[in-house]
């Protein structure tokens, strides 16, 4: 069998990064989210918005800073040195999560935003690297392998969780989740390093230039002027951020939603994120493969009304059925959705400047991640429950979707000014 050309080893060096960054997302965001609901802020009133407040402040700073670190990337030699620096930062950040639980609330949160801003500026420049790994009409392939590897990644580190819940009762579970943030941060760490040193192996770097800060912000003020040159790429951003609102609020309460609804133990609602793994690894490839073939629009189409189904299970759904069947639905567009995203915006932007713009791509994700977590919050506290903060999804679901226009594919990635 022919192997495919876009599998090359650019390719399987820069996705080798996700296998590492996914033991992190995979146990922490979402984990540490019903952590700090049930065992941190318990007796607290509506801790829902609590936490909904949290995450959406670790979000939004990552947007204030997103087109600034990738400014930085986008200097020669640099890509590789600052995304070693917020890979560690988010692994130290994971490390104290148990300590500063222990201090309380205000402590808990500070250390999660510390870890997850460290994390999201970390995968903006991260994905930024994908236009000098593929060819445009490979951008979708190769940004579904990507994340294909990280969910073998989140596969291995929910494995190591359950290992770590073994012989729990319900209650000593979620006093066990500590351990499994430590083991999180110490998987990420420890996978970055053969990662970050094969990229730098089939990377031609040029050597770096030493410059100040001051022409990095003018960098990013002067692509704030001419916005007007990338407004087709505004118009996908302003569609992301909309449609990522969704996906991010999703993955910071699903645990807390599953758990409030169907009385789901620790070890239950890992279960179902190992199937949510095992689920988005072919299909985000797949998925991939297809958007480059039908067209990335068409493709976001159909992923979103499969999202709109499992959102509609969650809220409305009973019976034990409900939990796995709106998991595999969950897992067959989740990676998806993002990495056919990524491949669009990636195809309208000039290569010199992919580590900026792809900075305002994390600037429209985070904001949108900012807003979601923090009305999702706020509406289940408020209306007694997740059911009809669920349905609210479907607003800026549906209204992402109406900007992206009717099916037709990506454009042609505009030449370098």
């Amino acid at each position: 069998m022919k192997r495919p050309e876009w599998l090359t080893l650019r390719a399987l060096a820069w996705g080798a990064y996700d296998v590492a960054s996914s033991t992190y997302i995979a146990l922490v965001p979402t984990f540490f989210g019903l952590y700090y609901v049930k065992h941190v802020a318990q007796g607290q009133p509506g801790a829902n918005a609590l936490w909904g407040g949290v995450a959406a402040l670790s979000v939004l700073l990552a947007a204030l800073l997103g087109p600034l670190a990738g400014a930085l990337a986008d200097r020669p030699g640099r890509p590789l040195w600052v995304l070693g620096v917020l890979t560690y930062a988010c692994t130290l950040g994971a490390l104290l999560l148990p300590v500063a639980a222990a201090q309380g609330a205000a402590t808990a949160a500070l250390a999660f935003l510390f870890a997850q801003l460290a994390y999201t500026l970390a995968t903006s420049v991260y994905d930024a690297q994908l236009v000098h790994v593929a060819e445009r009409g490979e951008l979708g392939a190769v940004s579904g392998l990507g994340w294909s590897l990280g969910l073998v990644g989140g596969m291995g580190a929910i494995l190591v969780a359950l290992t770590l819940l073994q012989g729990l009762t319900p209650d000593q579970q979620i006093t066990a989740l500590p351990q499994i943030f430590v083991a999180a941060g110490l998987l990420f760490g420890i996978l970055a390093v053969p990662a970050l040193r094969l990229q730098a192996r089939v990377r031609e770097q040029p050597a770096a230039v030493r410059a100040p800060a001051m022409p990095l912000l003018q960098g990013v003020a002067k692509t704030l002027r001419e916005w007007r040159r990338h407004r087709e790429a505004l118009r996908v951003l302003v569609a992301f951020f909309l449609v990522n609102d969704v996906v991010v609020t999703i993955q910071f309460f699903i645990a807390i939603v599953l758990s409030a609804r169907f009385d789901l133990s620790v070890a239950g609602l890992f279960w179902l994120a190992l199937l949510f793994h095992v689920i988005g690894l072919p299909s985000t490839v797949l998925c991939g493969v297809l958007a480059d073939r039908w067209g990335q629009r068409r493709g976001l189409f159909l992923m979103s009304a499969v999202l709109a189904v499992a959102i509609l299970l969650l809220a409305f759904g009973h019976g034990a059925w409900v939990p796995g069947t709106a998991v595999v639905l969950l897992g067959l567009v989740f990676g998806s959705l993002q990495a056919v995203f990524r491949s669009l915006y990636a195809s309208l932007v000039p290569s010199r400047q992919a580590g900026e713009l792809f900075g305002f791509n994390a600037v429209a994700g985070r904001l949108s991640a900012a807003i979601g977590p923090l009305i999702f919050g706020v509406a289940s506290t408020a209306l007694g429950g997740p059911t009809w903060a669920l349905v609210l999804l479907l607003v800026p679901l549906a209204a992402g979707l109406a900007l992206l226009g009717p099916g037709q594919a990506g454009p042609t990635r505009p030449e370098p000014a």
